[in-house]
């Protein structure tokens, strides 16, 4: 990635630098490091691996965005849940910019085409470092976007922001600059891609109670870690 982003423009992300960490790919798929993963998953992770780097072709978009400007994306079709921890957050925002970042459909398609084949093992493993290497774009960028301040990415289809509310953020950002499309039910096409609002601003803006009424419906609470780490 640059050295410093420039906003409203296209970001280049370099191979070497979105390889995940072994031991987040194998947490999420349940493996316990201890006492010793066996060879064989070792093995099948470094295959994976050498798919993954032939195969990906990361790219992403920022563009800013006026807090009066995203009040509008962020209402999109007017689905959101009554209640959402968004619109108490980004009012209180220094900054924002809207954010997509995609693998590419090579690596979408390897996926899809391993899963067809039923070689699950791989494709499973595969799919699991794709989707860490997606997660760590989204990383990289809140970590350079402002470090005097702190910056987390909030996505349509998460803590009630309606998944229609990706129909506003593509009008607004442009994704399909870098190849990303919206099918008919507002996902994203390559699949392995992210998107949202990336808010930045004090840390304490980012600090919320999990106990909206959506919560209790959430299967990952993974917001729970993202905030542990931005504010400690």
């Amino acid at each position: 990635m640059t050295s410093e982003l420039i906003y409203n423009r296209i970001i280049n992300f370099s191979i070497n630098e979105m390889i995940p960490d072994r031991v987040v790919v194998y947490k999420s798929q349940g493996i316990k490091q201890e006492p010793k993963v066996s060879k064989k998953i070792n093995d099948l992770y470094d295959h994976a691996l050498s798919i993954f780097t032939q195969d990906v072709e990361p790219k992403g978009i920022l563009k800013e965005i006026s807090i009066p400007e995203f009040a509008e994306v962020f209402q999109g079709n007017g689905e959101n849940e009554e209640n959402t921890p968004v619109q108490h957050i980004f009012p209180l925002a220094d900054s924002l910019a809207l954010f997509a970042f995609t693998l590419g459909k090579t690596i979408s398609d390897t996926i899809s085409g391993l899963f067809s084949r039923k070689d699950f093992a791989l494709a499973y493993m595969l799919d699991s470092i794709a989707s860490a290497s997606a997660d760590k774009a989204a990383f990289m960028v809140e970590q350079k976007r402002d470090k005097s301040s702190k910056t987390l990415l909030y996505s349509p289809g998460y803590c009630g922001w309606h998944i229609s509310g990706q129909q506003q953020l593509f009008k607004k950002l442009e994704p399909g600059q870098i190849g990303i499309s919206l099918n008919d039910q507002f996902l994203m096409i390559p699949l392995k891609s992210i998107s949202g609002v990336l808010i930045t601003g004090k840390k304490e803006i980012h600090n919320f109670d999990h106990d909206f009424t959506f919560c209790a419906q959430c299967t990952t609470f993974s917001c729970i870690d993202r905030q542990e780490h931005v504010i400690n």
